[in-house]
């Protein structure tokens, strides 16, 4: 597996899209290239979640 930011940074940008069909497109491609990191993605994504926003 490659180094976690390197990961992290990869997902802020795909998340960063604003166009919801051209970011399923990008997921899916990552997905593909990076199958290994999956779980590690979505373990990241889902602890972002829990998280309280501040305002």
């Amino acid at each position: 597996m490659r180094d976690s930011e390197i990961i992290e940074t990869e997902l802020m940008e795909i998340s960063a899209i604003a166009d919801e069909s051209i970011k399923l497109e990008r997921i899916i491609a990552w997905c593909a290239s990076h199958p290994d990191e999956v779980p590690f993605a979505l373990h990241q994504l889902m602890g972002r979640r829990d998280k309280p926003v501040n305002h």
